[in-house]
């Protein structure tokens, strides 16, 4: 690959990366009913809403999700996979499949985001012992619908509490095993670094 194929590359990716992760942010975080007017959400919020908006207009949300951020993060997976295939790399793939892919892809990158919103939660605990910081409180609050179930297993030892460990294990081994052994069976490989996420 030439240089300015991989600078353009490298641009393109870090945008679509930034994008992506506003964008399950955004839709994690209505999901919890997270406070938006914390400076995170906010935020999230001028990242998202020039693109999200007009989607907002043509598909309604159900039970709660946002269905116009899910449906852009695909769309968004998918453009980025095309142009990865299409104008950086110059082969031709099947779209049916870059399509299937990028599906997969959508919940690759959730479970990344809440995987990497629980370790800075867990790290930002211990560091800041106690103090409040609006920051962590928006990625608390956007991961706790998925951790509270597992409150329930009561793996509380004296002062250590490793809920979160087993909620990390669990996204391991639905994404790291479960969702790449589903993609690897339709022809999809990591290496080929075509999404953000999977």
């Amino acid at each position: 690959m030439e240089v300015g194929f991989q600078i353009l590359d490298l641009l393109v990716r870090t945008a679509s990366w930034i994008f992506i992760v506003a964008l399950v942010a955004r839709f994690l975080g209505q999901l919890a009913r997270a406070d938006f007017y914390n400076p995170l959400g906010q935020t999230v919020i001028k990242i998202t809403n020039p693109a999200l908006m007009p989607f907002r207009r043509i598909i309604p949300g159900l039970g709660g999700m946002d269905i116009a951020a899910l449906i852009l993060i695909l769309l968004v997976q998918f453009a980025y996979a095309a142009f990865s295939v299409f104008v950086i790399r110059g082969v031709e793939v099947d779209l049916f499949q870059l399509a299937s892919w990028a599906v997969l892809a959508v919940a690759g990158i959730i479970m990344e985001v809440l995987r990497w919103s629980m370790i800075i939660v867990a790290i930002a605990s211990w560091l800041t012992a106690g103090n409040s910081n609006p920051l962590l409180g928006f990625i608390t609050q956007m991961v706790e619908p998925f951790v509270g179930p597992f409150r329930k297993l009561k793996v509380q030892v004296g002062m250590m509490d490793f809920t979160y460990l087993v909620v990390f294990l669990v996204i391991i081994v639905l994404k790291d095993i479960l969702l790449v052994s589903i993609a690897g069976s339709m022809g999809y490989a990591p290496q080929f670094r075509l999404f953000i996420g999977l």
